[in-house]
């Protein structure tokens, strides 16, 4: 087995500066608002998991309530409204509407309520929470965070599965390290499938680290009571869709739809895929969520939205706002459609899928 030591590589750390960079040349002149009058859309999703007091303790992971308050500060300030996912689609069908931001979390964390609500309080801002079965009940394959508690408590992680020993005994080689091991899984997500003995060698818990840190039944309802949040689908077991069949898949969203349903007492009408784009593959995925009866669904695209998304809202862009490099810079920059500009190398603002039943929406 090779022993390594991980290092945060000179080629990821120019790119973290570059991008933190470009962020904030952008928003202080102003470019970002030109780049807008195209890019910008009627409004944007924004999309965060946990939220932490540092994310020193995550290992860079989750936002910090600090710069969450400074991110709803500033999209306040540029004149946007704080709405739910239903008034943004409503939005989307008045050309003459206010621009908005609709804030959405992901997985369904404890520090969704015990963190961020008091935030989202002061600001009015409502929040959809997406909530996976196997989060609340504890069956979840939590891969990710099991990585990330391997980086925290070891300094040494014998990864059988990538065939490395990785030694990581400071701060900068646990990050290191939880960076490459979660990379190794990104890479094909069925690897994923193959680290429950890794865990348990080193003696990671999966349903305590869950529900350390994930709300359970009771937590859902509350939330959902609250009249600043929504709770929305999200699977029932959070794997990459991709590697399913078109029956496991329905199967894996219609269970948790009917789930959360059951515990909420009303219809949930919004769904959130899992990992985004690198789990799905084309409009088949859409298309089930569209049977299923969701009003709505949201990826991890990067992007605004546009009036004619509103006519297939299956695929809607979601602008990832968890970066710790100006974070404010960064979730300005996304909400005026910066990094749907670069990603598409200045093309087409927005996509169209045409689903099933839909007609030609391209």
């Amino acid at each position: 087995m090779l022993t390594l030591t991980p290092k945060v590589t000179a080629k990821v750390r120019l790119k973290a500066a570059v991008k933190a960079g470009v962020s904030s040349l952008l928003v202080s002149s102003g470019v970002d608002r030109l780049i807008g009058r195209r890019y910008g859309g009627q409004g944007v999703l924004l999309m965060f998991h946990e939220f932490v007091t540092s994310t020193r303790d995550t290992l860079g992971q989750g936002c910090s309530i600090a710069d969450f308050e400074a991110i709803l500060a500033a999209l306040k300030a540029s004149g946007r409204d704080f709405v739910t996912c239903d008034e943004a689609l409503r939005r989307l069908h008045d050309p003459a509407a206010r621009p908005f931001a609709a804030l959405t979390f992901d997985d369904g964390y404890r520090s969704n309520i015990d963190l961020a609500l008091p935030v989202m309080q002061r600001y009015s801002a409502p929040a959809t929470i997406f909530v996976p079965t196997g989060m609340v009940d504890r069956s979840i394959n939590a891969w990710w965070l099991a990585l990330r508690e391997l980086a925290l408590t070891c300094d040494t992680i014998d990864m059988e599965p990538m065939g490395v020993r990785l030694q990581c005994s400071s701060f900068e080689a646990k990050h290191a390290a939880l960076d490459c091991m979660t990379a190794w899984v990104w890479q094909d997500f069925s690897r994923a499938l193959d680290l429950g003995s890794l865990f348990a060698r080193h003696g990671v818990s999966m349903p305590a680290l869950v529900d350390r840190l994930a709300l359970d039944e009771a937590g859902v309802q509350a939330a959902d009571r609250h009249p600043l949040i929504e709770i929305g689908a999200h699977t029932t077991t959070h794997r990459a869709l991709r590697l399913l069949s078109p029956d496991e898949v329905a199967a894996d969203i219609g269970e948790n739809k009917r789930y959360l349903e059951t515990l909420l007492g009303r219809p949930v009408g919004w769904f959130a895929y899992p990992y985004g784009p690198p789990s799905i593959g084309g409009t088949r995925e859409a298309e089930i969520v569209r049977k299923l009866g969701f009003r709505g669904a949201v990826t991890t695209d990067p992007g605004a939205l546009f009036p004619a998304q509103a006519a297939a809202p299956f695929l809607l862009p979601r602008q990832n706002a968890e970066v710790p490099a100006a974070p404010v810079a960064h979730a300005l920059a996304g909400a005026n459609g910066v990094f749907r500009a670069l990603a598409t190398r200045f093309g087409p603002p927005f996509d169209v899928p045409a689903l099933d039943g839909q007609g030609d929406l391209t």
